[in-house]
C-alpha cells in the first residue's frame, strides 16, 4: 500500500480584506498548533485569529476514526456570524458520519447525508443548549438568557427556537482510507493535493457566481451581485458571499423546496482520489489562506 500523504490544516487563518464584521485594528496573531501521527500518517494545525474579533473556526482531527475499514478524518470549519455552528461541527460532523449505515460500504453517500443531517440536528431544540453555550452572536445571547430564565421558573413556557438563522461554516472534510483520500466540501474552504511538487485541486470553492449556484439561488428567489460596499465580491442579497454552507438557516427556509433546492444548501461535493507514490502532502485550509495565495503557491510555500 502507498503511503497517505501529510495532512496540514489551517482553520483561522483570516486576511483583512474578507471580512463584513467590525475589525480588530490590530491582528491576534497568536497561534495554536497540534500535530499528531499515527503508523500510516500524521497531520498538523497551525490556526490564528487575525483580524477578527472573535475566533469563529474550528478543525477536528481524528487519526482513528474507524478501525474497520480503518479510516483516518481531518475537518475544517470556517465560521461566520460566531462559532457557535463551527463548534458543534466539529465536535458531531465526524461521530454522525461514523454512525451512518453506509459509512462502511459507500463514504460517498454518507458524507452527503451527514452534511445534511447537521442542519436536522442543529433545528432540533435540544441543539440549543449546546450551541448558545458557544455564543458569538445576539441570538444565542438572548437564547442562553431565555433558558436560564425557565429554569429557575419551570412554570414559564420555553423560549422559541429556530437553529442558527443567521451563523454557519464551511465545511471541507477529508476521509483517508485503505489507498484513497475522499474530500467532502461545501463552502470556499479548499483541499489542495501535492502531487510531484504540483498542487492537485480536490475541492470546488463554492461562491454564488458559478453557473450552477447563481442558477440555484436565483431560483429560490434571491439575487446574485458584486457588492461594491462589501469588497466587490459577489454575493446574495447584499450578504453573504457563499452558496453553501451548514447553518445559516434563514437562507434554508423555503417550504416549498428541498434542502438542495434552498439558496444555500450544505450538500457537499464529494471527491475521491488514489493516492499514488508522487503524493507528498494535503493541505486543507479556508479562504483566509486562499484569497491572498494560489493552490501552488501554497504548495511551494511549504
Amino acid at each position: 500500500m502507498v503511503s497517505p500523504p501529510q495532512i496540514h490544516l489551517f482553520p483561522g487563518l483570516v486576511p483583512i480584506s474578507n471580512s463584513a464584521m467590525s475589525l480588530l485594528s490590530v491582528p491576534d496573531t497568536r497561534k495554536t498548533t497540534e500535530s499528531g501521527e499515527n503508523e500510516t500518517l500524521e497531520y498538523a494545525v497551525s490556526a490564528m485569529q487575525g483580524y477578527r474579533p472573535s475566533m469563529e473556526d474550528a478543525h477536528a482531527a481524528v487519526l482513528n476514526l474507524n478501525a474497520s475499514p480503518a479510516t483516518s478524518f481531518f475537518g475544517v470549519y470556517d465560521g461566520h456570524g460566531g462559532p457557535a455552528v463551527s463548534k458543534y461541527c466539529a465536535r458531531h460532523l465526524h461521530n454522525e458520519l461514523r454512525k451512518h449505515q453506509q459509512f462502511r460500504d459507500d463514504p460517498r453517500a454518507a458524507l452527503e447525508r451527514t452534511f445534511l443531517r447537521m442542519d436536522e440536528k442543529m433545528r432540533e431544540r435540544k441543539a440549543g443548549w449546546e450551541l448558545c453555550k458557544y455564543g458569538g452572536n445576539e441570538q444565542w445571547t438572548d437564547y442562553k438568557h431565555a433558558t436560564r430564565f425557565v429554569r429557575f421558573l419551570p412554570i414559564c413556557a420555553k423560549p422559541p427556537y429556530e437553529g442558527p438563522v443567521m451563523d454557519g461554516c464551511t465545511a471541507c472534510v477529508v476521509l483517508i482510507r485503505g489507498n484513497q483520500i475522499i474530500v467532502g466540501n461545501a463552502g470556499d474552504s479548499r483541499c489542495v493535493l501535492s502531487r510531484n511538487n504540483q498542487a492537485i485541486a480536490l475541492s470546488t470553492d463554492f461562491k454564488p457566481n458559478l453557473p450552477a449556484e447563481r442558477e440555484r439561488i436565483e431560483n429560490a428567489g434571491y439575487h446574485v451581485a458584486i457588492s461594491e460596499a462589501r469588497g466587490n465580491i459577489y454575493r446574495i442579497d447584499d450578504g453573504i458571499a457563499i452558496s453553501r454552507t451548514i447553518g445559516d438557516l434563514r437562507y434554508k427556509n423555503n417550504p416549498e423546496l428541498s434542502p438542495l433546492q434552498q439558496a444555500l444548501t450544505a450538500f457537499p461535493e464529494v471527491r475521491s482520489e488514489n493516492i499514488t507514490h508522487d503524493d507528498q502532502f494535503l493541505i486543507i485550509a479556508c479562504d483566509g489562506i486562499w484569497d491572498v495565495m494560489s493552490s501552488q503557491e501554497a504548495v511551494d510555500f511549504r
